[in-house]
This record gives structure tokens, sequence and C-alpha cells, in this order.
């Protein structure tokens, strides 16, 4: 211990004050930085599933203009008086891609509600992260000022 310039006010060397007050400061900057970082990859979560969601769609405008494409050859082939056996290969290929549609469709689905349920909880724990901080901050700050007062 040693006394400050004015000789009343000793203090421990170290000054546990400006070594608590340094670690509090440390620790905030890190709870921002990791705050900053699932930000950042809640940002990136909703970028790659909007990207996902494009390229399905770009698929499936794709298949159904082959498909468009494949009606107006069957509706060609029908006005020449098309044979049983090369309509009906045609129409089962159809019927098969659209079930599979349907399916993909219904699963494209799912995938979306879970994204949705997954962005909401996601989100949910940023707000108790949040409050969490905000606690600890004003508990960190009571407890300064409760030292200083103490202190005196």
């Amino acid at each position: 211990m040693k006394p400050d310039e004015d000789n009343k006010d000793w203090r421990p060397i170290p000054d546990p004050t400006l070594l608590t007050t340094a670690q509090l400061d440390r620790e905030i900057a890190h709870v921002k930085q990791e705050i900053a970082h699932l930000k950042e990859l809640m940002v990136e979560n909703q970028v790659s599933q909007q990207k996902a969601l494009e390229v399905a769609l770009t698929q499936m405008d794709r298949r159904l203009g082959e498909l468009n494409d494949l009606r107006k050859a069957v509706e060609k082939d029908r006005m020449e008086f098309v044979r049983v056996d090369v309509y009906q290969p045609a129409h089962e290929e159809l019927r098969r891609q659209r079930v599979t549609d349907g399916e993909r469709m219904i699963g494209m689905q799912g995938d979306i509600k879970k994204n949705a349920t997954d962005l909401a909880e996601l989100k949910s724990s940023m707000m108790w992260l949040s409050r969490l901080v905000i606690g600890a901050l004003i508990l960190a700050i009571i407890t300064y000022a409760f030292q200083k007062l103490i202190g005196r």
C-alpha cells in the first residue's frame, strides 16, 4: 500500500478497482463480439436459405417448362393420331414427374417451416442472451457502485 499524492487515500498496489474495471471491460467486449458473431451467422443462414429457395424455384421453373414442352408434344401427337404405345410411356413419365414434384414441394414446405422455427428459436435465444448480458452489466454496475460506497 502506498498513499496517493495528497497522502489522504491509501490503496493497495496494484489497485483492485482498476483491475476489476479492466476485467469487466474485457468481458463486455468479449460478449459483444460473440453477439456480433451470432448475428453474422444468422445473416449467413438467411442468405443461404434464400439462395437454396431461389435454386429450387429455378429448378421447378425448368421442370415446369420441360413438362409444358412434353405436354405440347403429346398434344401434337394426339392431333396426328398418336398410337397408344407411344403415348402411354410419355403419359406415365409425366405422371411420375408430377408425383415426384408434388413430393418435393411437400418436402420443401416442411423444410421452410423447420427453417422458420429454427429462426424463431435463434431469435428467442438471442433475446435471452441479450437480457442476460444486460442483467450482468447492471449487476456489475450496482456491485461497483456498492463497493465504491463501502470503500469510502
